[in-house]
């Protein structure tokens, strides 16, 4: 827990001055104030430390044995006839609450700690607002076009934001008065406008006469301007990183029941739920190297081994969450494979070095 903490305290304050230099740059250009620039770190910190959590539980794990070598209780508890795994199971323990821990309540901070970073840079006009949403009825969409506003509401889309189906179209002038809705049974997205089929549309004057305020006509097809491009649809969803793990699987029914793939959250959530035992394939990595410094000496050379092999696992996580979230593997083996084959060669490891 000693060695945890200080690893853990060491890279907090390493994100809060590299971070905390690239906001305060970030804001210093855009005309604002130190204190924003420190706000917006603090707000960061929980997302970046989070994903930094892995190194934290690696050095703990070289931290501890490497003390305890130094101190020769680790050379008085290999002489007493107790294996290397023996020796790791409370760690291992430790790490496997730690795991579930960071999962289950860290990652509700950090996805609250995202929002906040958001509102308060999109507050400050530094950021542009969601235009999109996902809601149990249907999908929600607005955008400014000239002096009017568009809110857009369909029921479904397909899976890359390109058709909308059954969708209907509020247009509210620049005092947000409505004086237009459009309903369509489907909207195609084009460069720069909205092809709708089977549209009805309602006029509002509210100059003129009584019976001119209101009109009503119906057409097969007709096209709407707009600014939205697909990617823009795409790219608006909040990232799941930003989502609350307990919330994450409702989400994902909206996504699909709404009609975009939902594979990037899926992805998500099996990682999230494999953090556990990554931590212990991080820990058994670290362990592993400071154990057999003991008998071998040169340790330094064995810290940048562990590190290295480290920085190694955490890269195969990655390529390999990306290939899941793409549809090239099956998301169980891109969220569970590189922890359970850190595990597994890691054991094999100390086995050989030190048991075998």
């Amino acid at each position: 827990m000693r060695g945890l903490l200080w690893s853990f305290l060491g890279v907090v304050l390493l994100i809060f001055l590299i971070d905390g230099s690239d906001q305060l740059n970030f804001m210093a250009d855009n005309n604002i104030g130190f204190a924003a620039g420190i706000k917006n770190t603090v707000f960061r910190i929980p997302s970046i430390l989070i994903d930094a959590m892995p190194l934290v539980i690696m050095l703990a794990g070289l931290s501890t044995f490497i003390n305890l070598s130094r101190s020769s209780e680790l050379v008085v508890i290999r002489s007493a006839g107790r294996s290397a795994l023996r020796i790791l199971l409370a760690p291992l323990f430790l790490t496997l609450i730690f795991g579930v821990f960071c999962t289950t309540v860290g990652n509700p901070i950090v996805a609250a700690s995202i929002k906040y970073s958001e509102d308060f840079l999109q507050n400050l006009g530094l950021k542009p607002r969601n235009f999109l949403s996902v809601t149990g009825s249907g999908i929600l969409l607005r955008e400014k076009i000239k002096d009017k506003q568009v809110v857009i509401r369909a029921e479904q889309t397909n899976f890359d934001g390109r058709i909308l189906f059954n969708l209907t179209m509020f247009e509210f002038d620049g005092e947000d008065t409505l004086i237009r809705r459009i309903s369509a049974s489907n909207g195609e997205l084009m460069l720069g406008k909205w092809n709708l089929n089977n549209v009805v549309i309602w006029s509002l004057k509210e100059k003129g006469k009584t019976h001119d305020s209101f009109k009503l006509e119906k057409r097969q097809a007709m096209s709407i301007e707009t600014t939205l491009s697909r990617s823009q649809i795409l790219d608006s969803f909040a990232d799941p990183k930003a989502i609350n793990f307990w919330s994450l699987p409702s989400f994902i029914t909206k996504l699909e029941s709404s009609g975009f793939s939902a594979k990037r959250h899926k992805m998500f959530l099996q990682s999230e739920i494999s953090r556990p035992l990554f931590f212990i394939a991080m820990l058994l990595i670290g362990s592993g190297f400071a154990l057999s410094q003991a008998r071998f000496g040169q340790t330094g050379m064995l810290i940048i081994l562990s590190v290295a092999c480290g920085f190694l696992l955490f890269s195969i996580k990655r390529v390999a969450e990306s290939l899941g979230g793409a549809g090239e593997i099956p998301l169980a083996l891109a969220a569970f494979g590189p922890s359970v084959s850190g595990i597994l060669l890691a054991i094999g490891l100390l086995l050989h070095l030190e048991d075998g």
